[in-house]
C-alpha cells in the first residue's frame, strides 16, 4: 500500500510520526505502546503499518517508509527521560482523535504541540513532588512492619535525599552521580534517626529511605519489551535500570562505611500478618507514586483502591496460604490487571495509567538491593553469603517477572477483544476515506503492526 497523495511531503509526515514517539518514549511508556501510538499516528497521514519500519532503543527511535518506489529512513534522539502519565495519556489521546476525527495535519500537529508546551512538565509543584518521594518512602516502611515514629523518620530521610537529587539536577551532574548522592544522604540522615525517640526498629528507615530511586517502570517496561518481542530496547532499559540499582548501592554503601551500621540486609521484609495498615499503607505508597509520576488527579483515587487490592491479595496469599513472594505478587498484579479491565467503565480510567502506581509497591527493590550489595562487597564474603546473594538475585528476578506476567497476560487477552472492536472502527473510517475494504482491513491491524519487534 503506497502512501496517499498529498501536499505534504513524507519528510513531514515522519517528523510528525516520530514527534509522537518520542513523546511517548521521553514520558516513560513501553516500546509496544509506543510503536502503536506511531502507527496511529502515521495511519491518519495515510502511511500505513505494512509500509513502515520502526526500531526503539532506548534513546533512539527509528522510521523506515517505503513509498513503493523508494525506502525513507529518518532517526529521533530522545535526551530526556523520565515517567509522566499525563503525557502518555495525552498523547495517545490524541493519535487517536486525528484518526477518528480525520484531523488535518496541521490539526494534528498543533495538538502535540500543546501537549508538549503544556503537560511536558509536572502538573504537581516541585514541593508536592518531593513530600510524595517521602510518603511512598514511608508507606514501605509500614508495609515492611514499621511503626509511625519509624514512618516518620523514614519519610524526613528520604526527603533528605530528594532534595540532593533535585538540586543535582539543577546543576546538570551525571544522572547516575546524582542517583549515587541522593541515596547516600538519604542513607546518613536515616542512620542519624537511630539516636531519635521511637525506633524501635532502627534499620527499617535505613532499607526504607531510598527505595523510591529504583526506577520501577523502567524494570516493567524492560520485562514487557522481552515478552513483546522488541529485544533491543529491552536489554538497554534493563542496563539503564541496573547502573541506576548500583548507583544507588554505591551511595548506600558509601553511608554505611563511615558509619557503625552493622549488617542490615538480613532485615524481615515478608508481611508477617495480616493488617489495615498494609491496605493504608499500599494507598499511601501509590498516592505518592502517583504524584511521582504526574498521573492525573482524576485517576489518583483509583490508584490507591488498585494498590490496596493488589498488595492485600499478595499479603494474604503469602500470609494465610504460605504461597512464595513471586507466585503472590503474580496472583497480586494479575487481580489487579482483571479488576480494572473490568471496571474501567466505572472508574473512566485507561488502564496503564492506574495499574503502574499500584503495582510499583510490589517491585523487589530491597531483593535487587540486598543482591547489588552482596556483589559490591565480594572480597569480604565466604560461599555460604555469596549463595545467599545469589538466591536473593534470583528470587528478586523471579518476583519482577511475576508481576510483570500478571500484569500483561491479562491485558493481552483482554487486549484481544477490545482491538476487535477498534479495528472494525478503523476500517469504517479508512473505507469512508476512500480504501478499498480488503486494504483497509489490512491497514486498520494496528496491533499486529505493533508486535513485529
Amino acid at each position: 500500500m503506497s502512501i496517499s497523495n498529498s501536499s505534504l511531503s513524507i519528510r513531514d509526515k515522519m517528523k510528525l510520526i516520530l514527534d509522537t514517539g518520542q513523546l511517548m518514549m521521553e514520558s516513560g511508556a513501553g516500546s509496544k505502546r509506543i510503536v502503536r501510538d506511531m502507527l496511529r499516528a502515521a495511519a491518519c497521514l495515510g502511511i500505513y503499518w505494512e509500509d513502515v519500519q520502526i526500531h526503539i532503543t532506548y534513546s533512539t527511535i527509528m522510521i523506515n517508509v517505503d513509498d513503493g518506489k523508494k525506502t525513507h529512513t529518518m532517526f529521533r534522539k530522545c535526551y530526556r527521560h523520565g515517567v509522566n502519565m499525563t503525557t502518555i495519556l495525552q498523547t495517545s489521546e490524541a493519535s487517536w482523535e486525528a484518526l477518528y476525527k480525520n484531523d488535518s495535519y496541521g490539526t494534528f500537529k498543533q495538538h502535540l504541540d500543546y501537549i508538549r508546551h503544556n503537560f511536558g512538565s509536572r502538573i504537581y509543584p516541585e514541593w508536592m513532588v518531593i513530600l510524595a518521594i517521602g510518603l511512598a518512602s514511608a508507606s514501605f516502611c509500614l508495609i515492611f512492619g514499621g511503626h509511625a515514629a519509624e514512618a516518620l523518620y523514614t519519610m524526613l530521610a528520604a526527603i533528605v535525599g530528594a532534595l540532593v537529587k533535585y538540586l543535582c539536577t539543577r546543576l546538570e551532574i551525571n544522572g547516575y552521580v546524582t542517583i549515587a548522592a541522593s541515596a547516600f544522604s538519604a542513607t546518613l540522615m536515616a542512620y542519624f534517626t537511630m539516636y531519635l525517640p521511637g525506633a524501635i526498629n532502627p534499620f527499617l528507615p535505613i532499607v526504607a529511605c531510598a527505595l523510591t530511586l529504583i526506577p520501577g517502570v523502567p524494570l516493567i517496561n524492560g520485562v514487557d519489551d522481552f515478552l513483546n518481542n522488541y529485544l533491543t530496547s529491552g536489554m538497554t532499559r534493563f542496563t539503564h535500570t541496573i547502573l541506576i540499582m548500583l548507583a544507588m548501592t554505591f551511595g548506600i554503601a558509601g553511608a554505611v562505611g563511615m558509619t557503625d551500621v552493622p549488617s542490615f540486609t538480613a532485615v524481615p521484609i515478608a508481611p508477617e500478618s495480616l493488617y489495615i495498615a498494609q491496605a493504608l499503607a499500599a494507598a499511601m505508597a501509590a498516592l505518592g507514586f502517583s504524584i511521582m509520576f504526574n498521573v492525573p488527579k482524576r485517576y489518583i483515587l483509583a490508584a490507591c483502591l488498585g494498590a490496596i487490592l493488589t498488595v492485600d491479595t499478595r499479603d494474604i496469599l503469602m500470609v494465610a496460604f504460605h504461597m512464595g513472594m513471586a507466585s503472590a505478587s503474580f496472583f497480586g498484579a494479575a487481580v489487579l490487571s482483571i479488576f480494572y479491565f473490568t471496571a474501567s467503565r466505572f472508574f473512566h480510567a485507561p488502564v496503564f495509567v492506574v495499574t503502574i502506581p499500584a503495582i510499583i509497591p510490589l517491585i523487589p527493590g530491597v531483593l535487587l538491593y540486598r543482591f547489588l550489595f552482596a556483589i559490591i562487597d565480594i572480597s569480604h564474603a565466604d560461599m555460604f553469603e555469596l549463595l545467599t546473594a545469589f538466591q536473593t538475585g534470583v528470587e528478586a528476578l523471579l518476583i519482577l517477572l511475576g508481576i510483570s506476567l500478571g500484569a500483561t497476560l491479562p491485558d493481552a487477552i483482554a487486549h484481544q477483544y477490545i482491538e476487535r472492536s477498534r479495528r472494525k472502527n478503523l476500517q469504517r473510517l479508512l473505507e469512508r476515506r476512500g480504501e478499498n475494504k480488503a486494504d483497509a482491513k489490512d491497514a486498520a491491524n494496528l496491533d499486529r503492526g505493533s508486535t513485529r519487534g
